[in-house]
């Protein structure tokens, strides 16, 4: 079984909230769980900081997470009329796989 949340435009605490509520309806072994990892987009060095923060929290309730990294191209030319890009400037995306 899996659960994917798509996050684009919660804040942080959001995801917090979700989270805690989401660890009492894992009850099948080896499930799998993701969200869209839209943390900090302006800034690779706080979007690390970001994951981190969220791979501390899944471990306090159980979770194991990993971060896949997954290759993007992205032509700038893609992003016009889009008001609020998912992410600036990167070639690699970090997909969360979280399991228990």
């Amino acid at each position: 079984d899996g659960i994917f949340y798509d996050t684009y435009g919660e804040h942080f605490t959001d995801l917090e909230d979700f989270h805690s509520l989401m660890a009492g309806c894992l009850a099948k072994p080896n499930g799998i769980y993701s969200f869209f990892n839209g943390l900090a987009p302006d800034n690779l060095f706080f979007h690390g900081v970001a994951c981190n923060c969220v791979k501390i929290q899944l471990e306090h309730i159980g979770l194991d997470t990993e971060f896949a990294q997954c290759q993007i191209q992205v032509d700038e030319k893609d992003w016009d009329g889009v008001r609020r890009k998912y992410w600036h400037g990167r070639e690699t995306y970090y997909l969360p796989v979280v399991t228990w």
